[in-house]
C-alpha cells in the first residue's frame, strides 16, 4: 500500500495547551487567570504531570521521553562558544536559553511563589523548566487543520526527521485523531519517516539536537552576518532609514545554495550607497526589509560595490568557519569521566557537521559572487577599450 493512514490506530489523544485534564486542576486554574501563554503553560502542565508519576494519565509517554533532551539548552555557555563560535546558531542558542530562564523566572515571582501548595521549588525549578522546555522544542506540534495550534502528540513525536519526505503530522477532523499520509511506500519492517519542517541544518540542531548528513538538507542555509560601516559618513541616516523599518545597524540574512534573499541586495546597497544618494536610503532601507519590490530598487551605478561588500562579509564568515575546523582536532577534551568524554567528541562531532555544511553555502556563494563581480569587471573594461579605439580613431 503506497499511501496509508499509518498512525490512525496506534496514536493517542494530544496535549494541548488548553488541556482540561489537568491532574491537579486547581494548579491550571490559576495558571489561566493569570494569562500564562501556551508554551509556558504547557511546559508546566508536563512538569506537574510528570511529578505525579503512575497517577498521570500521562505517565507511559512521559517515562518514555528522555531525561536529559538532545537540545542546545543542555550545551554549557562554554560549549556554545567554543563549539559554534564561527556560526549564527550559537548566538540564537544563547537567546533561547536566556528566553527559557526569564520565563522561568517571570512565573516563579509572579505565580509559583504566590502558590507554593501547588508549586513547589522541589517540582517547580530551573533544571525541569529546562527538561520542559526541551522536550516542547524537540516534539512539539504544529496542527495546521487546527489553525496551527500546539501539542504534544504522544508516540508520534518518536518518529524521526527525513529531509527527503514532505508528510507532516496533523489532526483529523472526521476520525478526531492526529494522522499522516506517507508520501512513498514502505516496505514490512521499514522505519516510517515524517518532515520537522523545511529547516535548516543549524534549525534543526537549534531544536533537535542533530545534524543531517552533508548534502542531504534541500532546505539548508547559512546566515550571514551584515553591518553598516561606522565610520561611513552617513552612518546616522542610513541607521536612521533602517530603524524607520524595524532593523538595526547589524543584520542577518539566510544564504541558500541556490542564492540569497532580495532584503539582502537592499541592505548591501544602502552599505555601499555614497552620500549624493542619500534620497534613495529610505528606499534601500524598505527593499531591506522586504517591502519594497527588487525591480524596483536596483542601483547599476553602485551594484558592483553593493556585491563586493557581500563577498567581504562572505568571506569573513569563511575564515571563520575555517579557523575553527581547522582546529577543532586540538579542542582541549580534558576530563576524567568516560560519559563526560563521550559527550564532548559528540557536541564536537555535531559542531563540525554544522560548521562543514554551512561553510559549503558560503563556499558557494562566494564563487557565484565573484564570477559576477569577473564578468561586470570584465565588460567595463571591454566598454574602456572600445572607447579607447573610438577615440584614436577620430583623432
Amino acid at each position: 500500500m503506497s499511501r496509508y493512514h499509518a498512525l490512525y490506530s496506534w496514536l493517542s489523544s494530544p496535549l494541548y495547551a488548553n488541556n482540561k485534564e489537568w491532574s491537579c486542576p486547581e494548579a491550571g486554574e490559576v495558571l489561566k487567570r493569570n494569562f500564562v501563554p501556551d508554551w509556558p503553560l504547557l511546559a508546566t502542565y508536563l512538569i506537574s504531570e510528570a511529578s505525579l508519576m503512575k497517577s498521570s494519565r500521562w505517565s507511559n509517554y512521559i517515562s518514555a521521553l528522555p531525561r536529559q533532551p538532545y537540545s542546545l539548552l543542555y550545551w554549557t555557555r562554554y560549549e556554545l562558544d567554543t563549539y559554534l563560535v564561527a556560526s549564527q546558531i550559537r548566538k540564537r542558542a544563547i537567546e533561547r536559553i536566556t528566553d527559557v530562564t526569564g520565563t522561568y523566572n517571570d512565573l516563579r515571582l509572579r505565580i509559583f511563589s504566590k502558590y507554593p501548595q501547588l508549586f513547589s521549588e522541589e517540582v517547580f525549578n530551573m533544571e525541569t523548566f529546562k527538561w520542559s522546555f526541551g522536550i516542547l522544542f524537540s516534539r512539539l506540534v504544529r496542527l495546521p487543520s487546527m489553525d496551527g495550534r500546539v501539542a504534544l502528540v504522544p508516540w508520534a513525536d518518536m518518529l524521526n526527521h527525513s529531509c527527503e519526505v514532505e508528510t507532516f503530522l496533523d489532526y483529523d477532523k472526521s476520525s478526531q485523531g492526529i494522522v499522516f499520509m506517507t508520501d512513498r511506500s514502505y516496505q514490512p519492517s521499514e522505519q516510517v519517516f515524517i518532515s520537522y519542517g523545511k529547516k535548516s541544518n543549524g534549525e534543526l540542531l537549534l531544536s533537535y539536537g542533530f545534524v543531517p548528513r552533508e548534502g542531504t538538507n534541500p532546505n539548508d542555509s547559512v546566515e550571514l552576518p551584515l553591518s553598516l560601516n561606522k565610520s561611513d559618513k552617513c552612518y546616522g541616516e542610513k541607521l536612521e532609514a533602517l530603524k524607520k523599518h524595524n532593523l538595526s545597524a547589524s543584520e542577518c540574512f539566510p544564504l541558500q545554495i541556490t542564492g540569497w534573499p532580495l532584503e539582502l541586495m537592499g541592505y548591501a546597497y544602502l552599505v555601499a550607497s555614497p552620500p549624493n544618494m542619500s534620497r534613495q536610503f529610505a528606499e534601500m532601507a524598505s527593499a531591506a526589509s522586504g517591502k519594497t519590490a527588487y525591480k524596483d530598487t536596483r542601483y547599476p551605478e553602485i551594484e558592483e560595490q553593493a556585491l563586493q561588500f557581500i563577498l567581504d562579509s562572505c568571506e569573513l564568515s569563511i575564515s571563520k568557519y575555517t579557523k575553527f575546523l581547522q582546529g577543532s582536532s586540538s579542542i582541549d577534551l580534558d576530563v576524567t569521566s568516560p560519559k563526560q568524554l563521550n559527550r564532548k567528541l559528540f557536541l564536537k562531532q555535531l559542531a563540525v557537521d554544522l560548521c562543514t555544511s554551512e561553510r559549503r553555502i558560503l563556499f558557494r556563494t562566494q564563487y557565484i559572487l565573484r564570477r559576477r563581480l569577473r564578468d561586470m569587471r570584465s565588460g567595463e573594461l571591454r566598454a574602456l577599450r572600445i572607447l579607447d579605439g573610438f577615440k584614436k580613431l577620430f583623432k
